[in-house]
């Protein structure tokens, strides 16, 4: 092995060993964000790492190790450091958000109606007691009514939340004692701070909103299943580059999907008569597959106010399959004895999940 040298070289060498090895030891401090706004309106900041001073908002600011002993403080989290004697930085948010969710009770029910304004991650409905799912990953411009589902992890799996993190959040907000709802917020709403020398940052964002109002005129029977026929499907539609769910409003449109089924074949059959006034047709488009194998498979469909919901399986093949080696697209056009539907409703049957909507204004 070679030795360092000896004499003041040396020595200045193994000083600089020691100082590098100290740096590597003491990484930069990593910072967790919770920005909360709506009924309750704080900015949470947990940091995380070794102690140290820490230029935070404008001052230098000590990270200590946290104090011994139980803290009375709600977003205490036990691995956090504290900061300037406290167990997180708590302020006002920088702006307050306007709620991308409205919940309204459902008369004579448990749903409940929902609106989505914008994106969100997930909306969550405490009513007291128990923490409940409305939805998940949810596009702006939802209307539609809702079962809520049991959260046996409370606010676990909350944005970018550790467990301990999403539970102080949760000791603070059973602590309010009143039903809430609460929307965490995609990723282009959330507001980080800037901060220089983290080697981390996590932001979440959330709205709370308090107290669930009841809107009569929400009321509605309850969905009913109504029957379905399955026209035509095939592997080998033209000229489609990628999946589209069609809501077929009109004897062209029927037509133009037709066609595009059918644009491979060399002799298509003839196309079906239907009453459009009557009767509502569907058209799933996959859009380009590697092999055969591929396809769609409607479980259900049930009728809910002016609206169809469409229980949509899409499936592929499985590892070991015998499939055809050539590109599919494969296709399927649905007849549902039903007219006057003012939009379609797309949705994974297995966890609820909206894979699309077709409406009759598009």
């Amino acid at each position: 092995m070679r030795r360092p040298p000896a004499g003041p070289a040396g020595i200045l060498i193994a000083a600089l060993g020691l100082v590098l090895s100290a740096c590597e030891a003491d990484p930069a401090p990593q910072l967790h964000e919770l920005n909360v706004t709506g009924s309750l309106e704080r900015r949470v900041a947990w940091f995380y790492g070794e102690p140290r001073a820490f230029a935070f908002e404008g001052e230098e600011r000590a990270l200590t190790a946290a104090e011994a002993g139980p803290s009375l403080d709600p977003w205490t989290v036990p691995s956090a450091l504290w900061i300037d004697g406290e167990p997180a930085w708590v302020d006002a948010p920088a702006e307050s958000l306007e709620a991308p969710v409205a919940v309204r009770r459902i008369p004579l029910t448990t749903d409940l109606q929902m609106r989505t304004e914008r994106e969100t991650r997930a909306v969550l409905y405490y009513d007291g007691s128990a923490w409940l799912t409305l939805g998940e990953f949810d596009p702006g411009g939802l209307n539609v009514r809702v079962t809520p589902r049991p959260r046996l992890a409370g606010l676990r799996g909350l944005g970018e939340l550790t467990n301990a993190e999403a539970d102080a959040l949760r000791r603070v907000l059973e602590d309010r004692g009143q039903p809430l709802v609460v929307s965490v917020l995609a990723e282009p709403d959330v507001p980080r701070r800037s901060v220089d020398g983290v080697a981390e940052q996590r932001a979440t964002a959330i709205h709370v909103t308090a107290g669930v109002p009841t809107d009569v005129g929400a009321f509605r029977p309850a969905p009913r299943e109504v029957p379905f026929e399955v026209v035509a499907r095939g592997q080998q539609a033209a000229g489609v580059t990628a999946a589209s769910y069609q809501l077929l409003r009109s004897a062209d449109e029927f037509a133009a999907a037709w066609n595009r089924a059918y644009g491979a074949s060399l002799e298509p059959p003839p196309l079906p008569g239907a009453d459009l006034e009557r009767e509502t047709l569907l058209a799933v488009f996959l859009g380009p597959k590697p092999t055969g194998g591929y396809g769609a498979e409607v479980r259900g469909v049930t009728l809910e106010g002016g609206d169809l919901f469409v229980d949509l399986v899409e499936t592929s093949p499985g590892p070991g399959a015998m499939v055809t080696q050539a590109l599919t697209s494969p296709w399927l056009i649905v007849r549902v004895p039903h007219g006057g539907v003012s939009a379609v409703w797309f949705r994974d049957p297995a966890d609820g999940r909206l894979i699309a909507v077709a409406r009759r204004s598009d």
